[in-house]
């Protein structure tokens, strides 16, 4: 593909692909046509990592697209984008110098000029985001202007007016927290704590999943990743990874479901 994508858009990638079209993304007037860039809404659970959709319509003809997405960091935090279009590669398609101020960019290029060909409600890839909290909560994630200005073209060297709209992400409170926090499966050792907490879980199926810490709100202070087990499974947690002395919940989430503890940490 391309190196050095942090720092390149549609114009400057075109270069290195043939001289008749330089600069027309910049030189050429707006065309209006049916291609539009969406958001798909999504409607998932609280405090789990979610798949925003990001879809085209008319990608026919196009021959190179460049668009940058954001979303709300207070409520959002970055994970990592999959399922990109055309076997892509974040290095490759991605400018990921902003994702730290909920932000990022995207592009893609047809080599041969021609045209994607691509069908309708063509998925470009998914963003994956961690929402802050458990609490419930409506957030969007749309299109802005960096790190990359929005621009498309077609194999006629024109330059695309195109629809872009945003989508609306519904988040619902995770359901059985009470019922999960007694859970035999999921167990803390100290509790009160002073130095370090060990969770232990035995399940009976191997999964990825998140160990996370949050507060009595239901906001995420710390997450990372681990790879569970069948059968017994422990991770240790040092002090270090809570604020303060005072009552947290740690919960360990897979791809089936949310096991919590209340914990205690004293000074």
């Amino acid at each position: 593909m391309f190196s050095n994508p942090e720092s390149m858009n549609i114009p400057s990638l075109v270069r290195h692909l043939t001289g008749v079209v330089v600069l027309l993304l910049a030189l050429n007037p707006l065309h209006a046509q049916e291609t539009q860039f969406f958001v798909e809404d999504l409607t998932a659970q609280a405090g789990g990592e979610i798949s925003v959709a990001v879809k085209a319509v008319g990608m026919q003809d196009l021959v190179g697209v460049q668009l940058s997405i954001e979303w709300d960091l207070e409520k959002l935090s970055y994970v990592g984008v999959a399922d990109i279009i055309l076997n892509g590669t974040p290095e490759d398609n991605f400018n990921r110098t902003l994702t730290d101020s909920a932000r990022i960019g995207f592009l893609l290029i047809d080599n041969s000029l021609v045209g994607f060909g691509l069908k309708d409600t063509v998925l470009l890839f998914h963003l994956k985001l961690m929402p802050t909290s458990i609490n419930a909560m409506t957030t969007e994630v749309g299109f802005g202007d960096a790190p990359l200005r929005f621009s498309a073209m077609d194999n006629d060297n024109n330059r695309l007016d195109c629809n872009k709209t945003g989508g609306t992400i519904e988040l619902e409170s995770p359901s059985g927290l009470i019922s999960f926090a007694e859970d035999a499966r999921f167990r803390v050792s100290p509790n009160p704590f002073t130095e370090a907490v060990t969770m232990t879980s035995h399940l009976n199926y191997a999964a990825d999943g998140r160990l996370e810490v949050l507060d009595l709100s239901g906001r995420l202070l710390y997450s990372e990743a681990v790879r569970v087990p069948t059968g017994s499974f422990s991770a240790t947690l040092p002090a270090s990874r809570f604020p303060a002395s005072g009552a947290y919940l740690l919960r360990l989430v897979t791809d089936r479901e949310q096991l919590h503890r209340k914990v205690i940490m004293l000074e």
